[in-house]
């Protein structure tokens, strides 16, 4: 009997939508997708029900039966549309409310908030058999992570600030200069820290810097403005008046501000959750970051890399891993 031509049958694999086809290798795509559209149209698919009855002395004719075998989709060039639905970037729709956002990589101007002031009875980082006060292991992250940032794009800037006992002061402006950042770093020293912050004197100075604008309608601003805040006080609490100017800043649609707060122990005798709950308060658009680091060194490198992202590219916080 003459062997039937051999069919190319598309397989579905359950809970994927792509196709595996048995092929043999040295058919080109073109020639495969020709044959599958010209068989799917002939395809029929004969049957014969064999019974199970030994002593039936008779057989049952062949039935055929047909059988729907979706067509198999158009090769998809593009890796991006393949992976489109498992992107949480297009749930965003580069959108939030009413205000659209930058999805490119525009520059960022990141503001560094440094908390110098420590606790009276604290508790040390360990590495290894060596112990770190708060402020130099935050330190050293935030050299890390500025030698990082700019080497991921290298006309980013920074400028620091430093919360004292209970104002705020710039001591340092724009830069992308690594080894001014680096001197400025080396010279914060600790100071004794107060029942009471204003954090109002950390916004009125970075209200005064310039606020990123685009340039005509639908072009992203030349820049971005970040405030990234390192709060390390587990007994002060940070007072925020809500004043006109500090919620239009809040809300400006090209403006984030991050919080890494690193802290004691959860315990009744400090205030570490309602520093919590006033300091995720300064998030009025959900696209913040914000990042509570007890004692423990690997978090505390794990956050800040999660702080590396532009913060108009990353994911919500709400989507990745803690």
């Amino acid at each position: 009997m003459a062997k039937n031509n051999e069919r190319i049958i598309p397989i579905q694999i359950e809970g994927r939508d792509e196709f595996v086809e048995r092929a043999p290798e040295k058919i080109e795509t073109d020639k495969v997708q020709n044959e599958l559209s010209k068989s799917l149209e002939e395809l029929q698919v004969t049957t014969k029900e064999t019974p199970n009855n030994e002593n039936c002395n008779s057989q049952e004719e062949s039935s055929k039966v047909k059988v729907k075998v979706k067509p198999a989709p158009p090769p998809v060039n593009d890796e991006h549309e393949y992976l489109k639905e498992f992107d949480v970037f297009e749930k965003r729709d580069g959108s939030i409310g009413n205000n659209s956002y930058p999805t490119s990589d525009v520059k960022e101007h990141i503001v560094l908030v440094i908390d110098r002031a420590q606790d009276e009875n604290f508790t040390s980082f360990v590495v290894g058999n060596q112990r770190y006060t708060p402020l130099s292991m935050v330190l050293r992250s935030i050299s890390i992570l500025i030698k990082l940032k700019l080497g991921i794009n290298p006309h980013h800037e920074f400028a620091i600030m430093v919360m004292n006992g209970n104002r705020a002061n710039l001591i340092q402006e724009f830069t992308n200069d690594l080894k001014k950042l680096n001197d400025c770093l080396s010279h914060i020293k600790e100071c004794e820290a107060e029942d009471i912050f204003d954090l109002n004197t950390v916004f009125d100075i970075i209200q005064k810097f310039d606020m990123p604008s685009p340039l005509a309608e639908g072009l992203p601003p030349p820049f971005v403005l970040r405030t990234i805040l390192f709060y390390g006080r587990s007994y002060t609490l940070p007072q925020i008046t809500r004043t006109e100017s500090l919620e239009a800043f809040l809300k400006h649609p090209f403006t984030v501000c991050d919080i890494l707060m690193t802290h004691e122990p959860v315990e009744v005798s400090n205030h570490c959750q309602a520093i919590f709950d006033n300091l995720q308060t300064l998030d009025q658009k959900g696209i913040a970051y914000f990042f509570p680091v007890c004692r423990n060194i690997r978090r505390m490198q794990k956050c800040m890399g999660k702080l590396l992202g532009h913060p108009f590219q990353r994911p919500f916080q709400k989507l990745i891993k803690q």
